[in-house]
């Protein structure tokens, strides 16, 4: 992890760079854009999972993956489990 603490969410071009790098990593480890949809509640990826500061885009989107994935099954985990 790097120095400091999580950064609050970043703004503008470098805000799109970060949501857009995790979105399609998200999309790409199987979330759909609804189960996303769900998950952030209307706000932006850099929100709900706050870069950390000088964290490269990359590592940034494979951090936000896992914690949006541990979220997904974390919500899901009173579910039943799908039938064969």
């Amino acid at each position: 992890m790097p120095d400091g603490v999580p950064g609050k969410a970043r703004s503008g071009a470098e805000a799109r760079l970060y949501a857009d790098r995790a979105m399609r990593e998200a999309t790409e480890a199987g979330l759909t854009p609804g189960e996303l949809a769900d998950l952030l509640r209307g706000g932006a990826v850099t929100e709900a999972v706050p870069p950390w500061p000088g964290e490269d885009p990359d590592a940034y989107a494979d951090r936000a993956t896992s914690e949006l994935l541990t979220r997904y099954l974390a919500a899901g985990a009173d579910d039943p489990p799908p039938r064969p």
